[in-house]
Order: structure tokens, then C-alpha cells, then sequence
């Protein structure tokens, strides 16, 4: 049996991860060890916490690095991750630890586990978003990591020309679509009941994150609400998450709270889901827009510069952060020609059975004990 810890630190891992901690959970051939950190243990950011625990998984270690009172510097969040990552993985001892994508807190995770001598399982790795510093921290992570489950064989191609090794790379799509074939996800009349308001069409579901190396994260709120107010429709918000710049957008965006804005900190990912499968657009710079909404055929408009780099589907639209040309093209996306078209374009992520391949390739693996790293190119 192998002993594998799995890191969550907020809504944005997690819809990615629980498919597979879902086969992990009840394969008697893992002993699943789930470390849940960060945002999802603060009531700032909803205490997402409780929706793990709700679907009746075992919280072996829970790790508070942010208080419900404020958001900490990220420096001192990643600090604090570090530490409280660290001495986890030293009680729970697992032989591998598995970690999604590019946040600092991710990075830092596995900082300690490569000094704690404990092998890395790095989840979409090999992608570009060239507008924050997520980019950065995401291609380190994959040079910490011993095993790489990638989205895409362009995606690939990226990390063994890091000099990963082959056969440590595999294409398996992306995990957050196995959203798609839950039988539970929420309905018009229960997203009501939650939101306290009825859905009337077009909805628009709206997430916007500071794009830390982009404009001032005040100028692409300020762009964003412009549109809200300008393009009638019923928007659903949702909170930014705690990267540097996030209170400004929380400002900004809660602002909007009104009879056909509805804000919520976080919506779960049956619920999350669920309302991406009633809408008719969405709005922002979330990767959730350019990764899991193509399976809907939902159109996006991507603001700014925070995901500049990233593969994307026929459902995206570019808009830069200028009001005038946020406004015009969620008006365009609106329209049912584009509607048609995104609809009619394939995924380029993968099917929604990405779990399924992850659990074959974990059972065929070992982890390397020491966790020794070999470049792998012209220069061996």
C-alpha cells in the first residue's frame, strides 16, 4: 500500500484534485493522506474546509497559515506554508506528496518536501501564465518534481525540454474536468435558494485574481465592474483569492452587490460547476475559464495580461484591460454566433476521465527513495 499525501490549500486545487483523492480514497492500494491548508482553512475566503469534510473525507492534517482577520504578505504566507507543510509531512510520513500547479504556497510545499527527502507528484506543470508570478513558481515546481501529470503534449514538450525525464512525463488531460460527469452538481432552483436571487438570463459568472506581474490590480477591477454595469445580465460574483492585490478587487467587486450582481465569497465546486452549466459567459482572469470551460462550450472573456501564454480553446476571447473593449467583447460573447461557435469547438484539455489514468500510472509507479533527479538531455 502506498502512503500518499495530497496538498489542497483553496477552491482553486481543490475542484482539480478531488476526482483523484476521490479513487485514492477508496483503492485499498493507497493509504490517502489529505493535508488541507491555507484559504480553504480561513473564514475570509469561505472555509472551504468544511466542503471537503461535507463529502466525507478525513482531514488527517489541517494547516491554518492565513487568519480569518486579514490576509498576510505573501512572503509570510509561503514562509508560514513552509513550516506547517514541513512538519506534516514529517507526521504523516507519506512516500510521495502531490501537489497542482503554481501558487507560492504550492511552492513552497514542495520546498519542504524536497528538503523533508519526499518525492513530488506535480500536476499541471509545464503551462504558461506569463502575467503573474505563478509562472515562475510553476516551472520550479516541476524541477522539484520526480513524477509530471500534464495537461496537454504541449505541455510536455515543455517540461522535457526542462531535462525532465520521459518516462516520468504522461499526458492525462485536465483533472478538473471529471467535474463534468458528477450526477450531484447544483440546479437552477438550488443555486437560487444559496445565491438568494432568481437567475434570469443571460448569466454571466464573473472571477477576476490580481495578475501580480500585470497592471495595477485596481485598473483591471475598475474595467471589469465598467462592464458589469454597461452589459445588462445577471452576474454572479466570486471572491479573488490571497495573492498580493486581492483586497483591491475585493473592494471593487463587492461594490457591485445588488439585485442582479450577486456576490459570494466561493461557491464550491458543485455549485461552481453547476452555474457554469446554467451560463451564458464568463468574465475575469480565472484559468478555470480558459481550462474546464471549453467541456461546457461556455464562452470567456479573458481580461488582461494574467493568463498571456496559455493554450486556449475556441471559447476565449482576449480583451485588454480598457473598459471600452471589456465591454464590447462581452458583448460579443453574448451573442449566440459566438455561443455556437464555442460550443462547437472541442476541449483541448482532455475528456473528463483524467483520475482514472492518474490512478493507473500511480500504481505502476515507485517513488524514488532517494529521491534522486537526473537531467535528462545533450548535456548527460
Amino acid at each position: 500500500m502506498m502512503r500518499l499525501a495530497v496538498l489542497t490549500t483553496g477552491r482553486q486545487d481543490w475542484g482539480i484534485l478531488r476526482s483523484l483523492c476521490m479513487l485514492l480514497r477508496d483503492d485499498p492500494a493507497f493509504d490517502l493522506r489529505l493535508l488541507v491548508g491555507g484559504m480553504h482553512c480561513s473564514a475570509r475566503f469561505g472555509r472551504t474546509r468544511d466542503l471537503i469534510v461535507e463529502e466525507g473525507f478525513t482531514c488527517h492534517e489541517v494547516l491554518p497559515w492565513i487568519p480569518d482577520d486579514g490576509v498576510p504578505p505573501a512572503h509570510v504566507q509561503a514562509g508560514r506554508a513552509v513550516e506547517l507543510v514541513g512538519d506534516a509531512l514529517r507526521r504523516q510520513a507519506p512516500e510521495a506528496l502531490v501537489l497542482v500547479g503554481d501558487r507560492f504556497e504550492t511552492a513552497a510545499a514542495a520546498l519542504a518536501a524536497t528538503v523533508g527527502g519526499v518525492p513530488l507528484v506535480h500536476l499541471h506543470g509545464g503551462e504558461e501564465s506569463e502575467g503573474s508570478f505563478d509562472n515562475a513558481l510553476r516551472h520550479a515546481v516541476s524541477k522539484l518534481s520526480h513524477l509530471h501529470l500534464v495537461s496537454h503534449p504541449q505541455h510536455a514538450a515543455r517540461v522535457l525540454a526542462m531535462g525532465e525525464e520521459p518516462s516520468t512525463v504522461h499526458v492525462v488531460g485536465a483533472p478538473g474536468l471529471d467535474n463534468l460527469h458528477r450526477r450531484d452538481l447544483a440546479n437552477r432552483r438550488e443555486l437560487e435558494e444559496f445565491l438568494g436571487a432568481e437567475l434570469q438570463p443571460p448569466i454571466v459568472l464573473v472571477t477576476l485574481h490580481p495578475a501580480t506581474l500585470g497592471h495595477d490590480p485596481m485598473t483591471e477591477a475598475a474595467v471589469v465592474c465598467a462592464a458589469v454595469r454597461r452589459v445588462p445580465a445577471t452576474y454572479v460574483i466570486t471572491m479573488p483569492n490571497a495573492d498580493p492585490g486581492n483586497e483591491a478587487i475585493r473592494a471593487s467587486l463587492a461594490s457591485l452587490a445588488g439585485p442582479r450582481c450577486l456576490v459570494t465569497e466561493a461557491l464550491g465546486e458543485r455549485r461552481y460547476w453547476g452555474l457554469m452549466s446554467l451560463a451564458d459567459a464568463m468574465l475575469g482572469n480565472s484559468s478555470s475559464a480558459i481550462i474546464e470551460a471549453p467541456v461546457l462550450g461556455l464562452p470567456a472573456v479573458n481580461v488582461g495580461v494574467r493568463q498571456s501564454g496559455r493554450l486556449r480553446g475556441g471559447n476565449v476571447l482576449d480583451a485588454p484591460a480598457d473598459g471600452e473593449a471589456v465591454t464590447a467583447t462581452l458583448r460579443r460573447a453574448l451573442m449566440p454566433a459566438f455561443r455556437a461557435r464555442a460550443r462547437a469547438t472541442p476541449s483541448p484539455f482532455g475528456d473528463g476521465h483524467s483520475a482514472a489514468r492518474i490512478l493507473e500510472i500511480l500504481r505502476d509507479w515507485a517513488p524514488p527513495s532517494p529521491p534522486v533527479k537526473h537531467f535528462h538531455g545533450p548535456l548527460r
